[in-house]
């Protein structure tokens, strides 16, 4: 009796050793798969920043080659076509976006206040797709005046330094140049969603007064166009500019003149308030590798550039800002159907 109950005891312990042993193996395994699966991500996101260098140096080279300076494919780019690149474990699409779209909104603080403020409280004031919560144009346009202005007095509708720390979460408003649109969520009152809504707007780190790409802004953008001259300029006229231009761009400013047979008095009056060519640039990076998306941000200054001779190329390039592994703001930047690289 006793010799069974050993030899019991004895099968139980090695029951328990096995389920033991059991247990440890596939805790090992799964723990090895992991270690794997790290590995293999960590492969991926160091492969996915090389592909995102090389689009940096095809953006670079876009920018720098008076051959694809004079491509109408670049000019299609521009205005926000995608470029499909395939890759040995998946694609990258690249999307240029030209600031010179949007209005910049550092300039409420640059060479020519007074007149950044009439220009975005026209398009304010014009807008009906806009929702502006509980501030109107004029105090939406004071506020954020305020917010990027180097003093700490506050204009009438407007809300300033110590205004802000009696608010709830208490803040300082800053008082300098705007970095990053989300910024706008922080004006009073306090809106997490604010910068969404107004996708128009963006900030570069620009002192000049307020310019538009005439080569890039499309029929999304003439409201914009019509605040860049206050509304100075016939909406008519300006519709006609988007419509004429040729797929390779005006190519000068006497070819915009052109487009009215030579009679186009208001350019010798406004001209300074457009360019023909790019400068400040967004290139919007998505690779795909193995089914899944990295993204990228870069942003990028075309220096050497002259105003209205688009097709020369720029001297330089600087990279002013970097961003790994961003989640795109706008899911269409993504969406639209790509074409040839370069």
């Amino acid at each position: 009796m006793a010799l069974k109950q050993q030899r019991g005891a004895a099968l139980l312990m090695v029951l328990l050793a096995m389920a033991l042993v059991s247990m440890m193996l596939t805790s090992l395994a799964l723990q090895s798969q992991r270690d794997i699966t790290r590995l293999q991500l960590q492969q991926q996101e160091t492969q996915a920043r090389f592909y995102a260098h090389g689009a940096e140096i095809i953006a670079q080279r876009a920018l720098t080659d008076i051959a694809v300076r004079r491509a109408a494919l670049w000019w299609q780019t521009l205005a926000g076509q995608p470029l499909d690149y395939p890759t040995d474990e998946g694609t990258l699409r690249l999307v240029v976006e030209d600031q010179r779209r949007c209005f910049n909104i550092n300039t409420l603080a640059a060479e020519e206040p007074e007149l950044a403020q009439r220009q975005l409280l026209y398009w304010l004031a014009n807008r009906t797709d806009t929702r502006m919560d509980d501030l109107t144009p004029g105090e939406f346009v004071a506020r954020l005046t305020d917010w990027v202005d180097s003093n700490n007095i506050a204009r009438e509708g407007g809300m300033d330094g110590a205004d802000y720390a009696r608010l709830d979460p208490p803040r300082l408003s800053a008082d300098t140049a705007m970095r990053d649109i989300s910024e706008l969520n922080w004006l009073a009152p306090l809106d997490t969603g604010r910068y969404r809504r107004f996708k128009a707007l963006c900030t570069l780190p620009d002192s000049r007064p307020w310019r538009l790409n005439l080569n890039s802004v499309g029929a999304d953008e003439l409201p914009l166009l019509d605040a860049l001259f206050v509304g100075e300029v016939d909406r008519a006229v300006l519709a006609t500019l988007i419509k004429a231009r040729p797929p390779g761009g005006y190519p000068s400013l006497d070819a915009v003149r052109e487009v009215f047979g030579g009679d186009a008095d208001w350019l010798d009056t406004y001209s300074n308030r457009i360019t023909l060519t790019p400068d400040y640039l967004a290139l919007h990076i998505r690779i795909t590798l193995d089914g899944t998306p990295y993204y990228f941000y870069r942003q990028l200054l075309a220096e050497g550039t002259s105003a209205f001779q688009p097709l020369q190329p720029a001297a330089r390039v600087q990279i002013l800002n970097r961003r790994n592994g961003y989640f795109a703001p706008q899911a269409t930047l993504f969406s639209s159907s790509a074409v040839e690289p370069f």
